[in-house]
């Protein structure tokens, strides 16, 4: 999800790098979804990042394709909305910002 700069973000999400002394970046959160299985991916300025709560980590993750987003972008906060066969559950802004208010996340590479 590429977003345009007058949409506001719903919070920021505090990303730490692995290197100790490293400063936190604020990295600002447009949206997010959760998929059947529970994995929580949320949407940045330009990346999207899926949420590790285990390991308090975020790691980034392909963006939606196009006809995803769209359903994506259909559905409202809270709603559910399927794409091949595969449930998801777009987010609402509470449980964005509940997410981003539980504090930092260790960015990990991308595998």
């Amino acid at each position: 999800m590429i977003c345009e700069p007058e949409i506001a973000p719903v919070d920021v999400l505090l990303l730490k790098a692995k290197q100790a002394g490293a400063e936190e970046v604020q990295e600002p959160i447009y949206g997010g979804y959760e998929n059947a299985r529970g994995d929580v991916s949320l949407f940045g300025e330009k990346l999207v990042y899926r949420v590790n709560f285990k390991n308090r980590t975020v790691r980034q993750h392909p963006s939606l394709n196009p006809e995803a987003q769209g359903l994506y972008e259909a559905a409202e906060a809270g709603e559910a909305f399927k794409y091949c066969n595969v449930s998801f559950r777009r987010l609402s802004n509470d449980q964005i910002v509940e997410i981003c208010g539980s504090g930092a996340f260790r960015a990990t590479p991308r595998v």
